[in-house]
């Protein structure tokens, strides 16, 4: 689980990051904004089931997970937020 894990954090860290150097780069690059929405919220949604898996590892580890139910309580309002 744990490569699961880092695999979805890098996947929605590239649909971030990739797509911006794109447009940085090139001068006649331009992303329609329906898509910009879907890489995002797509984004957003990969990390919160990475998190949701670091949280399943460490209540099976009968470690502290508050602050990874706090982080997926946030990004779950933003997803919420930018479907509105």
């Amino acid at each position: 689980m744990n490569k699961l894990k880092w695999i979805l954090y890098w996947s929605g860290a590239s649909l971030i990051i990739i797509p911006t150097i794109v447009v940085l780069i090139s001068d006649d690059v331009t992303f329609n904004s329906t898509i910009s929405n879907i890489v995002i919220n797509t984004a957003i949604i990969l990390v919160i089931l990475g998190k949701m898996i670091t949280i399943f590892e460490k209540k099976k580890g009968n470690k502290s997970f508050v602050p990874d139910i706090g982080a997926v309580i946030g990004l779950f309002i933003v997803l919420v937020i930018r479907f509105v």
